[in-house]
């Protein structure tokens, strides 16, 4: 049994970690004098099925060689303990608890681009899904961008962030690998300002479609929540006061596009979570649109766009944006550039506490 003490000045919070009981949440003991800076347990509601719970957007050919690959027998073996081995955490000084910015680190922060149904991968007989043929395009744009300004790979020893055509139980696999192995805080150490979690696939509002494994008949689905739920810091005490960023693109199935010309937006209603320091920016209406050199997606363009004037302020030493206001503009980008008369512009949740900027 051993303990973990996250002190902020004279307060502290104690985590009592009992390792024979593994699977079962940790156990929050606490002080008169005590403050919590973590979550509890999972307060997100869910839909199953075609509900779906909160949004998402995206679509999906030969392998890129540039893009790493999640071995199948690799993600089968049975995990390791995945509770982050950097359990002595820096302290949270009482100025970054009370301070109405999150701390700005050299690092800006891990990336994560998950990309499924392109390249690589061919439907079969009687599969009404098709490879996005845009997808590489989308992959190599977003990865350069981000890159730009400073992100880097979750893995320091590859240096690609795009991992293509995972299955459910490969894609589960990695996002607990990067909520729960990844050290943002190390003591010592320069750290990282955020994580960022990138995901384009099939789906629909709150469901990410993965590819088929095995005996299955269907593509199944990994629900948003629970990608959110592994980067909770109770499970990585280094993710405490870290904002955690979701950009989800879930293209609708070819066949099932409601969002094009002469259509009537349909209202939805879009919960926000509680989980702190979580935001979400999702798209879920579909976005692709031919053109002379090949499909368009609107959605990655917009963002590519702004995250490269991003990067040319970066280098020039101007000011940097709140994300809110990045989120803002890229909104903008997205209606300036859709070709449509109507359109639904992406969706965008937050529970951030404090004024997020990267740079």
């Amino acid at each position: 049994m051993s303990f973990l003490q996250v002190k902020i000045n004279q307060k502290s919070v104690l985590v009592k970690r009992d390792r024979s009981m593994s699977g079962k949440q940790e156990e929050t003991t606490r002080g008169g004098d005590e403050v919590d800076v973590q979550n509890g347990g999972s307060q997100m509601d869910s839909k199953h099925a075609k509900g779906g719970y909160d949004q998402a957007d995206t679509l999906g050919q030969q392998e890129d060689p540039s893009s790493k690959e999640i071995h199948q027998q690799d993600l089968k073996q049975p995990q390791k303990d995945l509770k982050n081995p950097n359990i002595d955490m820096e302290d949270i000084r009482e100025e970054e608890f009370n301070s109405p910015r999150y701390k700005t680190c050299g690092n800006v922060g891990k990336a994560v681009v998950v990309s499924n149904f392109m390249e690589g991968w061919k439907a079969k007989q009687g599969d009404n899904l098709v490879a996005r043929s845009y997808a590489k395009n989308d992959c190599d744009m977003l990865e350069k961008s981000l890159k730009s300004l400073g992100f880097q790979p979750m893995d320091e020893n590859e240096g690609s962030m795009v991992y293509k055509n995972l299955t459910k139980s490969q894609f589960e696999a990695l996002y607990k690998k990067a909520a729960k192995e990844t050290n943002y805080r190390p003591k010592g150490g320069e750290g990282y300002t955020c994580v960022l979690f990138f995901v384009m696939s099939y789906g629909t509002s709150g469901l990410i479609q993965c590819h088929k494994e095995g005996e299955e008949i269907q593509h199944p689905y990994v629900e948003q929540k629970h990608i959110q739920e592994a980067f909770q810091p109770q499970h990585n005490p280094s993710l405490a006061l870290k904002p955690k960023l979701f950009i989800i693109q879930t293209i609708p199935e070819p066949g099932n596009v409601r969002d094009a010309v002469g259509t009537t937006e349909e209202k939805t209603t879009r919960r926000i979570s509680r989980e702190t320091d979580f935001l979400t920016y999702t798209s879920d209406s579909y976005c692709i649109q031919s053109c002379d050199d090949g499909e368009v997606n609107y959605f990655i363009k917009a963002i590519v766009d702004v995250l490269n004037s991003l990067a040319k302020d970066k280098q020039n030493n101007e000011s940097a944006m709140e994300i809110q206001r990045v989120l803002i503009r890229i909104n903008k980008k997205f209606k300036e550039i859709r070709p449509y008369n109507s359109f639904k512009i992406p969706c965008v949740t937050s529970s951030l506490t404090k004024q997020l900027i990267l740079f």
